[in-house]
């Protein structure tokens, strides 16, 4: 999937963002408090109005592309009922009063396939049986043939924080790790499973050695103190303070030339731990993956930044990246035309091109530019 452009409201919030156009890569640079977050979680959200939640005051409008160059067009409205979270476990009567869909639109190569109102749905140019008021369209169609890439690549959309995962078990059984690598023995089935990616690491490192020892190797190049990465249970007889419930846990485990234990997840560095997944994020992901990563230099080094900053710049699958941050070397590292300079009205929030503010004679001269700007300094539009 790659998403091309997105206009959102959240009425409940009072807060909209206007046709925003997004690249392979794209970096939303901006004053702090300007609304870069929430465009990432506005994308997130619309993933989860596809795998069928009900989210109050949202409207929407997005156009994106499957790996197979599908052109989708999707749009839609939810009722306002206040900023009210709805969340599945939630008790009966909030259940019974989530908001209802008021329209939706669905796209496909410019063609209207279904066009939905409070009282009828009509899908390829006949009405549908009813169907529930509260789930979206491309939830409720998601076997028909023509609405299914729409639903699978919302599925792709992936926000990736790994600020403080290292202490997080992988919350999964060990008949369940035996069940998983006979399912997932290729790279691609590893790729293409729903696998969270330090599950995905496991499998590569049991089932597909060349890509794990690759990414090692990569791992390898940025911090050459390490000589050995694993991914395997701990030693439960060697460490006594490892709860029994966790004895069959793969966890991650590094080694450094010159130690001769093993330093365990939870012990290693956040800003080396989320440099390992970011860079098995790049190699282990599905094909159209959507990656939205926020303040991507959060826990990471000098040397981190630069490096994964360059795998980003020059990975060569189908992969888009939307990502914000405030650091010099990233902004500065990344082509001005990757760039969109977000600013904010009250709550309107727009994005732009650096070309509008004539940005781009050079690498140097265009970060320059860019923070001297009034409109990045202050987020405010002039």
């Amino acid at each position: 999937m790659k998403v091309l452009n997105l206009t959102y409201q959240d009425k409940a919030l009072k807060w909209s963002l206007k046709n925003a156009n997004f690249d392979n890569l794209t970096l939303l640079v901006g004053a702090s408090g300007v609304g870069k977050t929430q465009i990432l979680k506005s994308i997130m959200r619309l993933k989860f109005i596809a795998n069928g939640k009900s989210i109050s005051g949202i409207k929407w409008e997005i156009i994106f592309e499957t790996l197979d160059n599908l052109r989708f067009e999707w749009s839609g409205e939810f009722e306002n009922k206040g900023d009210v979270d709805f969340t599945d476990d939630e008790d009966d009567e909030l259940k019974r009063n989530k908001p209802s869909i008021i329209k939706e639109r669905l796209l496909f190569n410019d063609k209207l396939i279904v066009d939905r109102t409070k009282d009828s749905i009509i899908f390829n140019d006949a009405k549908t049986v009813k169907l529930p008021n509260q789930q979206s369209i491309i939830h409720l169609l998601k076997e028909e043939e023509v609405v299914k890439p729409a639903f699978e690549g919302f599925g792709k959309i992936i926000y990736s924080d790994q600020t403080d995962s290292t202490r997080e078990a992988f919350r999964i059984k060990f008949s369940d790790t035996q069940k998983l690598l006979k399912a997932h023995k290729t790279l691609k089935s590893i790729q293409e499973s729903a696998e969270d990616i330090r599950i995905k690491l496991f499998l590569a490192y049991k089932n597909s050695s060349k890509t794990f020892n690759t990414i090692k190797e990569r791992y390898i190049d940025i911090f050459p103190q390490v000589e050995d990465v694993k991914v395997e249970p701990l030693d439960y007889e060697a460490d006594d303070d490892i709860p029994f419930l966790f004895k069959e846990y793969p966890f991650i485990q590094i080694k450094e030339t010159g130690v001769d234990k093993w330093i365990k997840q939870e012990n290693i560095s956040s800003g080396m731990f989320r440099s390992l997944i970011h860079i098995s994020e790049i190699y282990l992901c599905n094909e159209g993956s959507v990656f939205l990563i926020d303040e991507f230099e959060n826990s990471l080094g000098i040397n981190c930044i630069n490096e994964l900053t360059n795998d980003i710049l020059s990975s060569k699958r189908q992969i888009q990246f939307i990502l914000t941050s405030h650091h010099p070397y990233i902004i500065n590292n990344i082509g001005y035309s990757n760039w969109k300079l977000v600013t904010r009205t009250k709550g309107i929030v727009n994005t732009h091109n650096p070309e509008e503010y004539n940005i781009g004679k050079s690498k140097h001269d265009a970060f320059m530019q860019l923070i001297q700007l009034d409109q990045y300094q202050t987020g405010l539009e002039i």
